[in-house]
């Protein structure tokens, strides 16, 4: 064999030997994460902790626990024809839509 056949022969045997490691390593995380999810389980269960109080609240739920803190915000284009307005967040509204295809700008509809 020549040389370079070698090489790559040793190289694709450490390959292998690198993947089964991984699996291993792989094998072994989840058997601690599972071991941890027991664990937690219990403490859990023992202690009677809820969600809220191990701070497991999402941005949802924890807005309509401590009630709705969204900001208002002024709106800052005006239809003149219809008197509706955008804050300019969000999807921009259809009469803005087609007055810009119409050729107006955004800039015409300020406040």
């Amino acid at each position: 064999m020549s040389n370079f056949s070698e090489l790559q022969q040793r190289f694709n045997e450490a390959e292998a030997k690198v993947n089964e490691l991984r699996k291993q390593l792989d094998v072994e995380r989840n058997n601690e994460r599972a071991q941890g999810i027991v664990a937690a389980r219990e403490l859990i269960k023992t202690h009677g902790l809820t969600a809220s109080e191990l701070g497991f609240l999402g941005k949802t739920s924890a807005k309509r626990a401590s009630g709705d803190r969204r900001v208002t915000v002024a709106p800052k284009y005006k239809d003149p024809a219809s008197g509706k307005t955008w804050t300019g967040r969000g999807k921009t509204p259809g009469w803005l839509v087609a007055q810009v295809a119409a050729g107006s700008s955004k800039q015409d509809f300020l406040i």
